[in-house]
């Protein structure tokens, strides 16, 4: 193997003392694991994710365990079960599997805010290139902080804090505490077509709610007659796109040209920021649209609307900025970092989306969350949010694919680097597609 190459012979376990140690058995693992308990600062404790989201006094009362290991040593083997989060603060590591896949993790790093090992089954070997020191949280952790992350009470979330520390963070904070933060209205035309199909309408009756928009209705036969739909025939009417297309489709994709007009600003700077917001949300769900095919676990075209608006929170806190004079663009970066999850979820809610697009926006950044057992729509927009981001210069803020339980409920399905590339090759031609009718 690989790591074999990087020492000249194997350097046998050191001798623990066994004094003010604790020896923890994994109730499920075949060694036992000799470790120390450790008091850590819990502002260290706030950098690790995904446990950076519970609060304070919940990370105050984390136990903590470290072990420390010699150069070769390995930290835990490959199919392995273990039952905790495994976190690198010293030293450098290097994980392989048995074909050979490796990649090394360094502490100090932000790779190394991500655990080396995440789920029930470790899926790589863990060798200690230098003196390492790890620590072990509870697993259970991962549960604890998806949890915390889909709940709604502003005050409950760790974002308040930080938000009251900016002077438009403040503002935003206010509103939305009280409520009042301007959430965009769809046009009439998407929000009648939406309202309409909880109904059992037909082909005619969506119709003639698309004909009520006709910059809308054009724009339909054009997406119609583009790469993404095309058929064998032309079409030229919007009752022949509306066939071609199917209902949901439609409404999908009138959302879609509805929302993209929303993403302007009266600010030139603004508007620029909001036009990179669209071509992400564009590629996001071009990548969406390529994973619900190739698992078979969702509906594409309803996999494609909740890529597009994974990012929508974006909406009410650029009009609250073009408000603010002499607002300061790092300061609108980081309310943006902070907030936006939280508000799109509130844009979506008033839309009358689903629940399971609802809570997308405030789930896409959480690589660990657990979504439950089944692979879904909420895998696949995390799936792909991670793949839009390969190739660009935050692949480096990236955790490695093999620990999101997303990648891990894929099963025999599980995408390997070769995959990886190919869905990026699959989804490119679609993406310029996309972008060329919905990114500009």
């Amino acid at each position: 193997m690989f790591w074999k190459q990087l020492f000249v012979k194997n350097i046998k376990s050191k001798s623990r003392e066994n004094n003010n140690k604790s020896v923890v058995q994994n109730p499920r693992a075949t060694r036992k694991i000799a470790v120390k308990q450790l008091t850590i600062a819990w502002p260290l404790l706030q950098k690790l994710h995904p446990i950076r989201l519970l609060s304070e006094s919940e990370l105050k009362q984390i136990k903590v365990l470290g072990e420390d290991f010699e150069p070769g040593q390995i930290i835990y083997r490959e199919g392995d079960p273990l039952d905790y989060l495994v976190y690198i603060i010293e030293g450098e590591v290097l994980c392989e599997n048995a074909i050979g896949v490796h990649y090394e993790v360094v502490a100090h790093t932000f790779k190394a805010l991500y655990p080396l090992s995440s789920s029930d089954l470790n899926l790589f070997t863990a060798i200690a290139k230098t003196k390492v020191k790890v620590i072990y949280l509870a697993q259970d952790l991962l549960l604890d902080s998806s949890s915390r992350q889909v709940k709604t009470n502003i005050d409950q979330l760790a974002i308040a804090g930080p938000l009251q520390k900016k002077t438009f963070g403040q503002k935003l904070l206010s509103r939305m505490q009280e409520g009042s933060i301007e959430v965009p209205s769809l046009p009439d035309v998407a929000l009648r077509l939406r309202m309409a199909m909880h109904k059992d309408i037909g082909i005619a009756e969506a119709v003639k709610i698309v004909n009520l928009d006709p910059k809308i209705a054009a724009r339909l036969i054009q997406v119609a007659n583009s790469p993404l739909y095309r058929g064998v025939n032309s079409y030229v009417s919007c009752h022949a796109a509306l066939n071609r297309l199917g209902l949901n489709a439609t409404r999908n994709l009138v959302t879609r040209l509805s929302m993209q007009a929303l993403f302007t600003s009266k600010n030139k700077l603004l508007t620029k920021k909001m036009h990179q917001a669209w071509q992400q949300s564009v590629k996001v769900s071009s990548l969406c649209y390529t994973l619900a095919l190739l698992t078979n676990k969702a509906d594409p075209e309803e996999a494609l609307l909740a890529g597009l608006t994974h990012n929508i929170g974006i909406l009410p806190i650029v009009k609250l900025a073009d408000q603010q004079e002499n607002l300061s663009f790092e300061n609108l970066e980081a309310c943006l970092r902070l907030s936006q999850a939280y508000i799109g979820q509130m844009v979506l809610a008033q839309w009358d989306f689903p629940e399971t697009v609802v809570k997308i926006p405030y789930l896409i950044d959480n690589w660990f969350y657990q979504s439950g057992t089944d692979f879904g729509l909420v895998d696949i927009v995390i799936l792909a949010k991670y793949h839009s981001l390969l190739g660009t210069e935050y692949r480096s803020f990236l955790p490695a694919l093999h620990n999101l339980p997303a990648f891990q409920k894929m099963g025999a399905q599980a995408l390997t680097s070769d995959m990886s590339l190919q869905i990026l090759h699959d989804a490119k031609q679609q993406v310029a597609d996309a972008i060329s009718l919905f990114g500009a």
